[in-house]
């Protein structure tokens, strides 16, 4: 008994005891347990329901397949909220560093007011970054004090410091837990649905199925990006009670006028819970005809699927971000985005890009825009379609594209505001993909544009070009080939 006090009193195991790295795993521990409880719970009222089914003269399942099904509920309704539990552990020191340098290669701020890259502390001392950094404190709300703090360290010890991801409230995740459970309970309670698939509950059914499909890719996709927060989860529920309600709806929609056979409403059904935007377009158009226009649209005039690379799943993080349109991308603080995101930052960067030079054109929908093109760009020069083909044949897709094409610098204006540029027409070319006049206009409207001075700033401080490098500097290693 004395050895094993003398052994627990020993200040190594004291300090591995308090340490991080076992908080971190008797974290992980509990939330492991909390999850395993609120499924069980949800399992145990399920099956006290058969139970009492039974007794009234129902037909108990059979027990084979009934554990199989228990199985699979555990699994589909712990998995999501097991990546959470894994990403606590992430090490968040890259995060740190990597958020420094893209505030400064952007030119975001006065570099006395950013805080300091890493070779710029050891030239200077390595001098504390002061508490009240507006940039540093952005960061510990969102990561934790600890991971600046020991980042900027002068001679941080690799083997002590974890620079590990700080948990928030654990509320959302055991709710979207419970909610995967009592979906999965139900789905798998009769699963007759799969075979002859009747009546609105049923449907409930299949969008279920839709939404869970599209928050699991969600979440998955966000942890393999180191962007996984308790938020995601509590988007996750709203995503699927606002597929269940949509879903409601457009069943006694379809149900009444007897549009849709029966299978394709189960994949109406299945592909609203992915797009809940198109039930709401549906509805918003069934419910225009009846209220003659009277309702507004849900469907923004620039919508962030227009842009090239910009995916549903992009666009579903940025919308919980507040960025629903190509305007809010332009007018956003793209220092919070960054941080909150973990959208590569030159991707963010081009989005923003494309976005000012198409919000300075004319609105055109996706079907008017591929019309065009099949027309050969035979429209209206000045009609939004035809510009955006147009500009897009000639190699133009961003706003500093045309304005590196058609315009020159023409001096510094006063004040820190951007560089005056001037229109000019590139050598050698007899047609121009849009009419002089508006070309004109769109540099100086763009070339006055303070929301690209970041755009500028990447795009200048990228990886340096290297010209005529000796080819002597580059040598092989003996044996290689």
């Amino acid at each position: 008994m004395t050895t094993l006090t003398q052994r627990l009193a020993r200040p190594g195991f004291i300090g591995w005891l308090t340490g991080e790295r076992t908080r971190v795993w008797l974290r992980r521990k509990a939330v492991g347990l909390w999850m395993n409880v609120v499924i069980l719970l949800a399992v145990a009222v399920a099956a006290l329901t058969v139970g009492v089914q039974a007794e009234r003269g129902g037909s108990p399942p059979q027990w084979g397949v009934a554990a199989l099904k228990l199985f699979v509920l555990w699994c589909l309704s712990f998995l999501p909220g097991w990546l959470y539990v894994r990403f606590l552990g992430m090490r968040a020191k890259v995060l740190w560093n990597e958020y420094v340098l893209n505030l400064h290669r952007l030119g975001w701020d006065n570099r006395r007011r950013l805080p300091e890259l890493l070779i710029d502390a050891d030239a200077s001392g390595g001098q504390p970054l002061r508490t009240d950094n507006i940039y540093r404190q952005k960061f510990e709300s969102y990561y934790g004090r600890q991971v600046p703090r020991a980042a900027m360290r002068a001679a941080p010890d690799e083997e002590t410091d974890d620079y590990l991801v700080s948990s928030e409230s654990l509320f959302p995740i055991f709710l979207a837990t419970a909610m995967f459970a009592t979906g999965w309970a139900a789905v798998l309670w009769d699963t007759r649905f799969v075979v002859a698939p009747a009546g609105p509950w049923d449907v409930l059914k299949y969008a279920f199925l839709g939404a869970y499909a599209f928050v699991t890719g969600m979440l998955l996709r966000r942890y393999f990006q180191s962007d996984l927060r308790p938020s995601a989860y509590a988007s996750a529920v709203l995503r699927v009670v606002l597929v269940l309600l949509v879903v409601t709806v457009v069943h006694q929609v379809v149900g009444a006028t007897a549009t849709l056979a029966q299978g394709a409403e189960m994949a109406v059904a299945f592909v609203v819970g992915f797009f809940p935007l198109v039930g709401l377009q549906f509805l918003e158009r069934l419910a225009s005809r009846v209220l003659r226009h009277a309702v507004p649209t849900v469907a923004p005039d620039y919508p962030l699927d227009q842009l090239d690379g910009l995916n549903l799943w992009y666009e579903a993080r940025l919308v919980e971000e507040g960025v629903e349109d190509m305007q809010n991308l332009t007018t956003m603080n793209l220092v919070d985005v960054i941080l909150h995101t973990r959208v590569p930052t030159g991707r963010l960067v081009d989005w923003v890009d494309q976005a000012f030079l198409l919000i300075h054109l004319e609105q055109a929908e996706r079907r008017e825009v591929r019309r065009e093109r099949r027309s050969d760009g035979a429209g209206a020069a000045d009609g939004g379609a035809a510009a955006r083909v147009r500009l897009r044949r000639a190699g133009i897709r961003t706003a500093t594209d045309l304005l590196k094409v058609f315009s020159a610098g023409d001096g510094q204006a006063p004040g820190p505001g951007p560089l005056r540029r001037r229109f000019r027409a590139p050598d050698g070319v007899r047609r121009l993909p849009l009419p002089e006049d508006q070309l004109r206009l769109l540099v100086v409207v763009l070339s006055a544009e303070p929301g690209l001075a970041p755009i500028w700033n990447w795009q200048r401080n990228g990886v340096p070009l290297r010209r005529n490098e000796p080819r002597s500097e580059v040598r092989l290693v003996p044996g290689d080939s």
